[in-house]
Formats: structure tokens, C-alpha cells, sequence
């Protein structure tokens, strides 16, 4: 990453606190670090499947894994 600035956000407290209970993390940033991982995750995946697309045959794919 380019810069270490810190942001700032606005989020409704209700729906930040509603969003801690579900994940039931502590902390604000706990929170935000894990949906950042998350997303991090997902875009990862997202870019494998768009690479691998077409390029595998059904004989290589496991589907017990699925």
C-alpha cells in the first residue's frame, strides 16, 4: 500500500453494534479488520476463478470439495 493515513467513517452506532453482537467481536477495529480480511479474501478468490476460467478440465476438479 501506498499510504498509512488513517481514515475516518461515519457509521450509525446502532448499526455497528448491531454488526459487533453478530460477529461478536469487541472492539470497532477488531470488526473492521476482520471485514477487511474478508473482502480481501473474497477479491482473492474472485481473481483465481477469473484466471483459471476455461483453462480446467472436469476431470480436474474435485468435487467433494464443493
Amino acid at each position: 500500500m501506498a499510504g498509512r493515513k488513517p481514515v475516518t467513517v461515519r457509521i450509525p452506532q446502532p448499526r455497528l453494534r448491531h454488526l459487533m453482537r453478530a460477529r461478536k467481536v469487541k472492539s470497532q477495529s477488531e470488526l473492521i479488520n476482520t471485514l477487511l480480511e474478508e473482502e480481501e479474501e473474497r477479491l482473492k478468490s474472485h481473481q483465481v476463478l477469473r484466471e483459471t476460467q476455461g483453462k480446467l478440465k472436469r476431470s480436474a476438479v474435485d468435487d467433494r470439495l464443493l
